[in-house]
């Protein structure tokens, strides 16, 4: 059964490391190898004990876990944008619970925190255009195309990305 909650400091390895792993099992043809074969773990450890540690004040960082195994997780910025609206940073699962409906939760969860705390503002979120399994995913949830952007990844590269938007955040 898998079971969501709001992610704490405790949870900044375990984040961390799924955010690695992630990262190097889809974006070994956009990232630098030096940086994914590197102390990648290390690296978004800083990132996410920064983040969950101190907090801002419109983040939004939610578990998806199967008993006590880290299956997903989503990360969420409300009003982050002028133009358009509040931005979803990651969303990542682990490769072996894929499949099974966690992704499409933990964009429910972000769905019911944005409809209650930003609900007149649109979403949007970047997929790295190598990442063809992404773009299906969102857009059978309804994320509309809105445009290609140049998206820097650590390391320097320039990758490019498309930018999906929902108009309101009941929608996703």
């Amino acid at each position: 059964m898998i079971t969501y909650r709001k992610a704490g400091p405790s949870d900044a390895e375990a984040v961390a490391n799924l955010h690695a792993q992630s990262w190097r099992e889809n974006y070994r043809d956009s990232f630098h190898d030096s940086f994914l074969d590197g102390d990648l773990p290390g690296e978004r450890l800083g990132v996410w004990r920064e983040r969950l540690d101190h907090p801002a004040g419109n983040q939004f960082v939610q578990l998806a876990l199967a008993d006590a195994e880290l299956a997903g997780f989503v990360c969420a910025y409300g009003g982050y944008d002028a133009r358009w609206g509040s931005f979803i940073d990651n969303l990542h699962v682990a490769a072996a619970f894929k499949g099974n409906g966690i992704g499409r939760g933990l964009m429910q969860e972000v769905s019911n925190w944005l409809a209650s705390a930003y609900p007149k503002q649109g979403v949007h979120l970047l997929v790295l255009e190598s990442n063809d399994p992404a773009m299906r995913f969102y857009e059978r949830l309804g994320g509309h195309l809105a445009e290609m952007v140049g998206m820097e990844t650590p390391y320097g590269a320039i990758v490019p990305s498309f930018r999906y938007v929902w108009t309101k955040p009941q929608l996703l």
